[in-house]
């Protein structure tokens, strides 16, 4: 795997990770520090929230391998996103001026693409003990690519990898699945990928019970279809 730096925005360092056969974008410091800490204090919140959820005894039903809590946050504030610092960070920052010229050179067509989406979405996704994501993709008839934010409250556990393969993703053939890209987590740190490429997050130990001290992320999906998610606004 090797990182090139393709852009200076700033304090971000901007990455191009190659599996040699795909790119990853990789961007460390994306968020500005101040908007950075606004978002932190929003999602400490929501924590504090979902925590009351689990012990009441709230458990989100997924499939087998996709084990983790999420807040949909889009979903939360439909009715004023304005109320949510984060859903402002995440639209001003993903579509700025900047990030357009980034997904622009990119040398892949789905990052391309991004400029020209209409939808997207954010959620609020926390990984606690023995939690994890196995192999898969995000293809969906309406998305291009999928973004994940490392937010980082005071992480204390192991695992909780972002692994990227260039294997095609065959449910049958999951333990046959090497990885080619390893991203450890790191607060504040974005990573955006095509739909279609096979990716998990690797299985998680905690150190202790405070969800603070989970993987917790910012993530969603660039689409096109309305209804998919919201309509966003462009950001000049």
């Amino acid at each position: 795997m090797d990182g090139v730096s393709i852009l200076d925005m700033s304090n971000k360092k901007v990455s191009v990770l190659d599996s040699g056969v795909f790119p990853i974008l990789k961007i460390e410091n994306f968020l500005p520090e101040d908007e950075y800490e606004e978002v932190k204090k929003e999602v400490k919140s929501k924590i504090k929230e979902l925590d009351t959820m689990i012990k009441s005894g709230w458990k989100p039903k997924f499939d087998e391998g996709r084990n983790f809590y999420r807040l949909y946050l889009d979903n939360l504030y439909k009715e004023d996103r304005s109320k949510s610092k984060t859903l402002l960070a995440i639209e001003k920052n993903l579509f700025s001026k900047d990030m357009m010229e980034v997904f622009s050179s990119m040398p892949e067509t789905a990052f391309r693409m991004i400029p020209f989406t209409t939808t997207y979405e954010t959620d609020l996704t926390v990984y606690t003990n023995d939690d994890g994501y196995s192999w898969h993709n995000d293809v969906g008839s309406s998305r291009i690519a999928n973004y994940v934010l490392m937010i980082d409250l005071g992480m204390k556990f192991e695992g909780g990898h972002t692994q990227i393969s260039n294997s095609k993703y065959e449910w049958l053939k999951e333990n046959n699945i090497d990885v080619d890209i390893d991203i450890k987590p790191k607060g504040n740190q974005l990573i955006v990928m095509p739909m279609w490429v096979t990716h998990r997050v690797s299985p998680i130990k905690t150190k202790t019970e405070n969800l603070e001290n989970s993987r917790i992320t910012i993530n969603g999906h660039f689409g096109f279809l309305e209804g998919f998610s919201r309509k966003r606004s462009i950001t000049e």
